[in-house]
This record gives C-alpha cells, sequence and structure tokens, in this order.
C-alpha cells in the first residue's frame, strides 16, 4: 500500500508542476487528473490549530505562525518516507534545484514566496505552494492546507475575503476523491464549527469526512468531549479523532515533537474522560489517514487508468488538429504556405461545385434571379405603338420610309436590347458575390483547419482572393455587355424573311414576347395595324433574342467567372509567395496568440498524462 500512495503522491507533483490541481482553470477543456487523484484536503477555522496538526504529522516545525490570516494560498504538502537514517529535506516545486535541510528557512521560503506571489495587493489566491518533505518518520501522504476560514474581513482586509477563502476552500473539497479533513477546536461550539459547515455542503452523506478535535486541554471546567468522540453528538460517518497539539510555551521552549507526542497520550491516558479510547492521539490520526487514502486510491486506480488513456487520446487528437510548431526557415515555410494554399483551393473548387453555398446557389441565380429580372424588363414600353409611331417617324427624318421602316425598326430593337445590360451585370454581381461568401466559407471550414492557427496568412488569403474575383468579375460583365452590343450591332436579317413566310400562315413557329402569334389581328385604322405589326415583329424578335441571352450569358459568367475562380483564384498570390523573403514569410506564419498557448497547454497536459501512464504502469506492474 505504501507503493500506492508514493505513486500518488509521484503523480500530483507532476500534476501541480503541470499547472493541473484544483486551483487551475477547470472552463480550459483539458483533461484534468488532479481530479481523479485522491487528496487530503485540511481545513478549518483561523486558529482552529489546522497548522498544529501539520506539523504533528510531520513531526517537524516548519509553519508560518502569527495572528490573521497567515496561510494565504494553499499549501500542497507531500510527504515521502525515506529509508531508515535517510537524511531530512524538504523541496519547493518553485525551487527545485535546492533542498532544505533546516526546517525554519522551509517557514521563512513558504512566507518569501507567498509574499513573491501576492505582495500587497491580494489578499489569498488559489493557486498552491508546492512542498515536499523527504523523511524516514513521515507516512506517505499528500495533504493540502487551506487558508483558515474566517467570519468577518478585519481591517485591512478586502470585503471579499470571507467568500474568497470559502470559495477557494470548496473549489478543493468538492471533488468526489478529496478526503476532508475537517478540523475543529473542542472549546467552541462544535456543531457551529466552520469546517464541519462547509465539509457538510459538499459531503453531505459524510463519506469523505473526517472529523479532527483539537484543544481539548483548555476546554472548560466540567466540560469535555466524549460525546463527540464516541458518535452520539455532531456524529460523522468516520467518526472524530481528538488530538493535543503543542501549546505556544512548548514551542517557545523548544520542546521536541517526540515529548509532545508523549505528553499527549499522558493527557488522554490520564483523564477519566478520555481514558479507554482508541481515537485519540495523532498517531490514530496518521493511520486513519493513510488508511483512508489507500482505500480510495485502490477505489480509483480502474478511473485514475480510465482518464489517463482517454486524456492522451483527446490531447494527440487536439494536438493534430493544431498543427506542429511553425517551420523557421525560408523553403520550409514556401512549402507550408503553398500546402495551405493548395489545400484552400481544393476545398473552394469542391464547395463550389456542389452544395448551397455554392454550385446550387450559382444555378439558383441563372435559372431563377437572370429569368425574372429579364421577365421585368419594360419591354411593352419600346413596342407600344404610341413609342413606335414616334422612333419610326425620328428615324425616318425629312425622307419617309417607302415600304417598310427599316431605320425605325433597328432603332426599336436597339433600344429593347439595350434593356438587358443591366439584368446581365446584375446576375455577374450576384455570381460574384456568391464565390466571395464561399472564400469565407472555405477559411472557417474544417478542411482549412490549419489556416485558422494563421490569421495573418488567412486575411491575405481572403484579400488576394477578393482582388482575384474582382478582376474576374470585371472580365465578366465586360464579355456579357459585350454579347448584348453584339446582339445590337447585327440584326438577323433571315428573321426578318421568315416572318414574310409564317405572317398570313397558321405557324407557331415565331411568336411574340406574349406568346401570341405575329400577325397583326383586326380592327383599328391602318395606321394601327401598321404599327401593331411593327410591334409584334420587334417584340418576336426581341423574344428570340431574350432566349438566346439567357442560355449563352450563364456560359459566359461561368467561363469568364466561376471556372476561372475554381482553376486560379491564388494563382497571383502563389507567385509572390515564392519571391517574398524569409523575413515575409515569417510575418504571414505569425500564428494567433491563443493557438499558440492552446499548444503549449496541450502539450503539458500531454506530458503530464504521459508521465502518469508510465508510473501507474511501473507501480502497478511491480504490485
Amino acid at each position: 500500500m505504501d507503493q500506492l500512495r508514493e505513486l500518488v503522491n509521484k503523480l500530483q507533483q507532476v500534476c501541480t508542476t503541470l499547472g493541473d490541481n484544483a486551483g487551475s482553470d477547470k472552463n480550459d477543456g483539458l483533461p484534468s487528473l488532479w481530479e481523479v487523484l485522491p487528496s487530503i484536503v485540511v481545513i478549518g477555522g483561523q486558529s482552529s490549530g489546522k497548522s498544529s496538526v501539520l506539523e504533528a504529522v510531520v513531526g517537524k516545525d516548519f509553519l508560518p505562525r502569527g495572528s490573521g490570516i497567515v496561510t494565504r494560498r494553499p499549501l500542497l504538502l507531500q510527504l515521502v518516507q525515506g529509508k531508515p537514517g535517510a537524511k531530512e529535506y524538504g523541496q519547493f516545486l518553485h525551487k527545485m534545484n535546492e533542498k532544505f535541510t533546516d526546517f525554519e528557512a522551509i517557514r521563512q521560503e513558504i512566507e518569501a514566496e507567498t509574499h513573491r506571489s501576492l505582495g500587497s495587493g491580494k489578499a489569498v489566491s488559489p493557486e498552491p505552494i508546492h512542498l515536499t518533505i523527504y523523511s524516514p518518520d513521515v507516512p506517505n501522504l499528500t495533504l493540502v492546507d487551506m487558508p483558515g476560514l474566517t467570519k468577518i474581513a478585519i481591517e485591512g482586509q478586502p470585503k471579499s475575503i470571507v467568500r474568497d477563502i470559502e470559495d477557494m476552500a470548496r473549489a478543493y473539497i468538492k471533488g468526489e476523491n478529496a478526503i476532508i479533513l475537517a478540523v475543529s477546536p473542542a472549546n467552541a461550539d462544535i456543531a457551529t464549527s466552520d469546517g464541519i459547515r462547509l465539509a457538510r455542503e459538499v459531503d453531505p452523506a459524510g463519506e469523505r469526512t473526517i472529523g479532527v478535535l483539537t484543544k481539548l486541554d483548555i476546554m472548560d471546567r466540567g466540560t469535555n468531549a466524549r460525546d463527540v468522540l464516541e458518535g452520539r453528538s455532531v456524529q460523522l460517518k468516520h467518526g472524530w479523532i481528538a488530538v493535543v497539539n503543542r501549546a505556544q510555551a512548548d514551542i517557545n521552549s523548544n520542546v521536541t515533537m517526540d515529548e509532545c507526542r508523549k505528553r499527549e497520550m499522558e493527557f488522554f491516558n490520564g483523564s477519566p474522560h478520555y481514558r479507554g479510547l482508541r481515537n485519540v492521539g495523532m498517531g490514530s490520526l496518521t493511520h486513519k489517514l493513510c488508511r483512508k487514502l489507500e482505500e480510495a486510491i485502490v477505489r480509483q486506480i480502474p478511473k485514475i487508468q480510465q482518464t489517463i488513456n482517454k486524456g492522451v487520446q483527446d490531447m494527440q487528437k487536439e494536438l493534430k488538429t493544431l498543427g506542429p510548431m511553425t517551420a523557421n526557415n525560408r523553403g520550409a515555410m514556401v512549402h507550408e504556405i503553398l500546402s495551405m494554399c493548395r489545400e484552400f483551393d481544393s476545398s473552394y473548387a469542391t464547395m463550389l461545385d456542389g452544395g448551397k453555398g455554392g454550385g446550387e446557389a450559382i444555378l439558383d441565380v441563372f435559372e431563377g434571379k437572370l429569368t425574372k429580372c429579364i421577365r421585368e424588363l419594360p419591354f411593352k414600353e419600346v413596342y407600344s405603338l404610341a413609342n413606335i409611331k414616334k422612333v419610326i417617324n425620328e428615324a425616318d427624318g425629312y425622307q419617309p420610309h417607302l415600304i417598310a421602316p427599316e431605320m425605325g425598326y433597328r432603332r426599336l430593337i436597339e433600344a429593347g436590347l439595350k434593356l438587358l445590360k443591366d439584368p446581365s451585370v446584375i446576375c455577374v454581381e450576384e455570381v460574384y458575390l456568391i464565390l466571395q461568401q464561399l472564400v469565407g466559407t472555405v477559411l472557417s471550414s474544417k478542411d482549412c483547419e490549419g489556416l485558422a492557427r494563421y490569421s495573418l496568412l488567412s486575411a491575405e488569403i481572403l484579400s488576394q482572393s477578393g482582388l482575384a474575383l474582382e478582376r474576374m468579375r470585371d472580365d465578366a460583365k465586360a464579355m456579357v455587355v459585350t454579347m448584348v452590343d453584339m446582339e445590337a450591332s447585327y440584326l438577323t436579317a433571315e428573321f426578318f424573311r421568315e416572318i414574310l413566310r409564317v405572317q398570313d400562315e397558321k405557324d407557331a413557329s415565331l411568336l411574340t414576347m406574349s406568346g401570341k402569334g405575329i400577325k397583326a389581328g383586326d380592327g383599328g385604322t391602318s395606321e394601327d395595324l401598321h404599327l401593331k405589326q411593327i410591334a409584334n415583329h420587334v417584340s418576336a424578335y426581341l423574344g428570340v433574342v431574350c432566349n438566346q441571352l439567357k442560355a449563352t450569358i450563364p456560359k459566359a459568367i461561368v467561363h469568364c467567372l466561376v471556372l476561372q475562380a475554381k482553376k486560379s483564384l491564388l494563382d497571383k498570390f502563389v507567385e509572390e509567395v515564392a519571391g517574398k523573403d524569409a523575413e515575409s514569410l515569417r510575418r504571414l506564419l505569425g500564428e494567433n496568440e491563443e493557438v499558440m498557448q492552446r499548444r503549449e497547454a496541450c502539450s503539458k497536459r500531454l506530458d503530464l498524462l504521459q508521465t502518469a501512464y508510465r508510473e501507474l504502469t511501473v507501480s502497478l506492474s511491480s504490485r
């Protein structure tokens, strides 16, 4: 069993070394080994005798003393039992290269480290001081000494001190694997003891609480604590143990710990109130603590193994996602940037080919918005009888047309075709916006998680992609406008020859934009009939051209914009990267501070868990 307690000591030391303890941030998402390791946490009110109990377990004077709050940070005290005759010394985690053989120097270092970390600005801190004491005369135990609970803030202390200390103690004892050592002075009302009150709050069933009674030797005459020790008053599932600490006079007189332990047992054996009780004395307390800790360790071994194994897997997976440390030489940096650009291009092409944010959205622009915009154009104003009459008269000038007003026809059709420029340009803009939004979607996608490490590189890719898309958009705009201008520049004469052929036949191959035949119809003056005939001819021609452009404008946009974006969005940027100097590349690969900190935290936690795995494997195999 000593091996198991020694194992937990080692694991807790590793935990504290790498920042995993009850005072660390539990919202960081890192797996905590500390939470599944059994520990003994000592709580109690100020001046309840906590420090004296701990010193009695160690057998040395080493804790700061004084009035008010003396313990201002948790003291994580690990006791390591050495071989008989081995040298006694203490070692602090913050001074691993120094061995303290003078226990008075240990006391001074605790005070100095507390002052260094807190100064005069803070009253208390949940970050522990880690001290390991090696001695042949100590049991293998890990104890956490908490600042003493208090009911009111005295002068010079912040008003929040009462709550701060209580919250700190609660954080250390609320875990299911914390054995609570609740110290209460027997010369005060035990039922209202601060330590018992807090212990019952987090451990209402008393499964983890051991009560310690101090100061029995200074109780009022006629009173004693036997009812408590025999379980008839202030009951605890695991009972109470009574101890008699050294008096201040003993400390001033340098009375040894051995002599004090001898006097302690003389007091209990000589008292009619406590004679015959077995749950008295520091020896009983040490034995009980060792036994309870051993039981907790045996019970927790499977959970410890499970936590280590799962934690290693989780940390390895997250570190893989975060990626390795950034390369430092120019060639490696160029390679890394180009690799991420290729990943971006590949992901962009994949999203563009399918999905609601890519190909499907573009298709909706072509089949929905373009058709709707063309349908809503004011063509009727172009071939209204009044406009036709006006345009024809203006086109004829001083020489009226003889048979067909050809110049008027041309101007009417040109006017109608000009209306098609806006829907064509709008269609380009709509597709451009989709492609632009897709860049941001890809950058934040799982496929480009590696880019999330580099905020400057991500911003540069976003910027360069935007510039490339703008150039492609302008090319596409020029193309579709040219296509509309081409239709206006050359009218198909064959269409009008076909009109003459079908005009008096019942042929439905040529229809106006409203879907009617091109025959002028009956009724009205001869001039009206003539104008209606021109209107139908112009409408039919515009209808044919509109249908052609509905098919060819999307082709032009896909050719000039969509396919170019798919193939060469980052081509210009890649060329620039190849020519950049090492310093410029290093700036591009400057990682987010949060990512760097997270990788470091995950690496430390992985080291902790792997070390714990090795220690656990060796310990269990040697049992």
